[in-house]
């Protein structure tokens, strides 16, 4: 995976319409299958949770079902891009002791996975105005690239693949 830049404001527009028209449809959706579920099969007396909660289940697998489509579409492209950095940092996080600990005998490609690791963080948390964490994002990042070039690596991010995490 490459990190790439992103128009904030039209990520933001976009990711916006698509989270509003997504609850929407799952609300219409839930309530009309629900809906027509108690129609079908209630009974007329007792409770009908089971009815509805297969009604929102319907929603969610038609929302669901619906956003994996369109996710390779033009409109979605910023978007689907982020959700796929989002989901390659998650599996960089769930190794990262073990990174960390090869990035600390001055492992090449745990450096290389730190490095992409960080900038893929600093691209997401900017464009989600996440400010909070970003002093100790750059404390860490620059004392990795203090590391890198003390060992005279030239660590290129394009080159980062997730089959590098399968050694950790």
């Amino acid at each position: 995976m490459r990190l790439q830049p992103v128009d904030k404001q039209r990520y933001r527009q976009r990711l916006n319409r698509i989270t509003v028209l997504s609850i929407l449809a799952l609300l219409v959706i839930s309530l009309a299958s629900s809906t027509l579920l108690i129609s079908l099969f209630a009974t007329g007396s007792g409770s009908n949770f089971w009815l509805n909660l297969s009604g929102v289940v319907i929603g969610c697998l038609v929302v669901g079902f619906s956003l994996k489509r369109l996710r390779s579409r033009p409109y979605f492209a910023e978007v689907a891009y982020i959700w796929d950095l989002k989901h390659e940092l998650n599996l960089i996080q769930r190794k990262l002791r073990a990174i960390q600990a090869a990035a600390e005998q001055n492992d090449a490609t745990a450096l290389l996975i730190l490095a992409f690791s960080y900038a893929g963080s600093r691209l997401i948390w900017q464009l989600d105005d996440n400010t909070l964490m970003m002093s100790e994002l750059n404390l860490a990042d620059n004392k990795l690239q203090e590391q890198i070039s003390g060992l005279g690596l030239k660590l290129d991010l394009d080159t980062y693949r997730r089959e590098l995490l399968a050694r950790f």
